[in-house]
């Protein structure tokens, strides 16, 4: 009997810099509007949003779905964000959501890598 290897989790890690959608960046309400949007877009129901606001300005947001999560950290004075996305499932999902996200935020510039973590044997 053979099985196949397969990652439990793919994981896309980004930075995103000088994003048109500044105002996102340092208001908590704007935030989980964006990641209610995301999830509404790739057609999924989010089970959890949670904003945080620091002190003097940015914001973290996560959104949680079935199907896997997307961490924000903003630095708004830098028009700068970084995002963590997670899929449990299908190996692209987490590069289709991160997709989606760009296109909501319009970075002029973004770096990513793909992680994968966790071992499954079919």
């Amino acid at each position: 009997m053979s099985s196949e290897v397969k990652p439990k989790e793919t994981q896309v890690i980004a930075e995103l810099y000088d994003i048109e959608y500044v105002e996102v960046l340092d208001s908590p309400e704007l935030m989980e509007e964006i990641l209610r949007q995301l999830a509404s877009e790739i057609g999924e129901k989010e089970t959890h949003v949670h904003v945080h606001e620091f002190e003097p300005y940015g914001v973290s947001g996560f959104l949680m779905m079935k199907e896997g999560y997307v961490a924000i950290h903003t630095w708004p004075e830098h028009s700068y964000a970084t995002v963590n996305v997670v899929g449990f499932s299908k190996e692209s999902w987490a590069w289709n959501v991160y997709k989606v996200l760009v296109k909501i935020l319009k970075p002029s510039q973004q770096n990513a890598v793909e992680i994968k973590s966790g071992l499954d044997t079919v």
